[in-house]
């Protein structure tokens, strides 16, 4: 399975090294720095994990730099070795002074991961003073099934540039996604896959008269197993919004959705 640890970049870094190392603001979310995964939902075999957290009190050298190491453990419900990441050395710099260092990971899940419980651990370890921290967490799995997964904003059509669930107003994000445990037709062996989006305000009111609309059936090779797609948005006024995004399986007549929240932020 791969894992992946995105580079670590210190925000904020500085003064109180004497404390006791800490890991806090653990969070899983749908893409790199995106908005939070409801806490109940479990993962779908084919999507992505992805976590951040921030390393707390890590000790500078002369030259504002940390060294550290991150080691990660998934066990299934029974304590079976899932995943491990053997303790991978970083070095991160001060820029902006503080004490906080912000980290992110991911962790692809294959299509054929069983479902049921899974337990975490991530272990820090400050290397210019020996100290280790470590945080727990669980989560599940579930069985496969039609869904929506990797979910992400991107500033790029081609998506290649992840962004946070923030924006300030004239910016312009695509919303990637893909369907999985599609069905095809028997005859034409492609899939009929139509996709919706609409977005709310903080009211719950719709913001659009009607949802953006999109469908995929055809041109699908007959060894895919994910209907990647994107819907480009551009956010023209401040507030908090809830995206809603939808697919419909027109041969079963599955259905998937899932809720993107974002903060749009004046332009200063």
């Amino acid at each position: 399975m791969p894992f992946t640890w995105l580079p670590c970049v210190v925000l904020c870094l500085a003064s109180v090294q004497e404390n006791t190392l800490e890991i806090v603001n653990t969070r899983v979310t749908y893409g790199y720095l995106g908005a939070l995964r409801p806490k109940l939902a479990g993962i779908l075999p084919g999507d992505t994990a992805h976590f951040t957290f921030e390393i707390k009190n890590l000790k500078l050298d002369a030259n504002g730099k940390a060294s550290y190491s991150i080691a990660i453990e998934i066990r299934d419900a029974e304590g079976k070795l899932f995943f491990e990441q053997k303790p991978l050395n970083a070095v991160a710099q001060n820029y902006l002074g503080g004490n906080s260092l912000p980290c992110a990971a991911h962790v692809e899940l294959p299509l054929d991961a069983k479902p049921g419980a899974v337990n975490w651990k991530i272990t820090i370890k400050d290397r210019s003073t020996a100290q280790t921290v470590n945080v727990t967490g669980s989560g599940k799995i579930l069985p496969a099934d039609f869904g929506i997964v990797h979910v992400g904003l991107f500033a790029d059509v081609e998506a290649r540039a992840p962004v946070s669930a923030i924006a300030v107003v004239g910016d312009s994000f695509y919303l990637q996604f893909a369907a999985v445990r599609f069905a095809r037709d028997k005859e034409t062996k492609q899939p009929n896959v139509h996709l919706a989006l609409r977005i709310l305000d903080q009211q719950g009111k719709p913001t659009m008269a009607k949802p953006i609309l999109g469908k995929v059936n055809a041109g699908v090779p007959e060894d895919e197993h994910f209907l990647t797609n994107q819907f480009g948005i551009t956010f023209n006024r401040e507030g908090r919004f809830t995206i809603e995004l939808s697919a419909h399986d027109q041969i079963t007549g599955n259905r998937a959705q899932i809720s993107y929240t974002i903060r749009v932020l004046p332009l200063e």
